[in-house]
């Protein structure tokens, strides 16, 4: 069972192509959620995550740049 979750968001790796999907009950989770995946490539990696691609919507761009070096 999904649980109700509607949406999803996808972060892929640019260098590996390794993908990480979450699934989400509505698009404002998507800031917790990067939140969430950024935490986890500082610990497991010992990396930063440097650029975000998007599919050119925006609309979530400036929220994840302020975590991006």
């Amino acid at each position: 069972m999904r649980d109700e979750k509607k949406y999803y968001i996808i972060f892929i790796d640019n260098c590996t192509k390794f993908c990480y999907i979450y699934l989400l009950r509505s698009k404002d989770e998507a800031l917790k959620t990067f939140k969430y995946y950024n935490n986890e490539v500082k610990i497991q990696l010992n990396k930063k995550i440097k650029v975000i691609k998007s599919d050119k919507g925006g609309e979530y761009r400036t929220l994840f740049s302020e975590f991006c070096s």
